[in-house]
């Protein structure tokens, strides 16, 4: 068994899929390998290291397939690279997010683009006017009453 598992493993490592491994006759299915993940913790972290160089498997994958079109290439052919790259970036942003995932950053800033400054309200040396205006924005973010809610 050990050695099959190692053979799934470097597999894996290469950037093929569980799936391809698994239609393999030489190979076990699918459910066997889950198995192996659920009752054997070694397995399972070698696994986890095998898809993370699985991802760069891929990423590498998709330098070589861009390399590969040459001059004369019809619009097909370049339209099947885009599809093979554009899948390959897309699994290997899946198995390692911090590396090759698309980044979302929400910046917020304050005015002039600086950091935004908390200050501290004391309510009670706030007089009628600046309490009304504390009041008006407040309503504005709070939650609806229960009877707003009815209406």
């Amino acid at each position: 068994m050990e050695d099959i598992a190692d053979q799934v493993l470097e597999r894996i490592s290469g950037g093929e899929s569980l799936r391809a491994i698994c239609l393999d006759p030489n190979m076990p299915d699918g459910s066997t390998i889950r198995k192996w993940l659920a009752r054997n913790p070694d397995f399972a972290r070698q696994y986890a290291y095998a898809r993370d160089e699985q991802a760069d498997s891929l990423f590498d994958e998709t330098i070589f397939i861009a390399d590969s079109l040459g001059v004369g290439v019809t619009s097909e052919q370049v339209q099947l690279a885009r599809l093979q790259i554009d899948t390959r970036k897309w699994v290997a942003g899946k198995l390692r997010p911090k590396k090759y995932g698309d980044l979302v950053k929400h910046e917020h800033t304050g005015a002039d683009g600086g950091a935004i400054a908390l200050q501290a309200v004391n309510v009670a040396q706030l007089d009628y006017d600046q309490r009304e205006q504390l009041q008006d924005m407040l309503s504005q973010i709070a939650l609806p009453s229960p009877e707003e809610d009815d209406l």
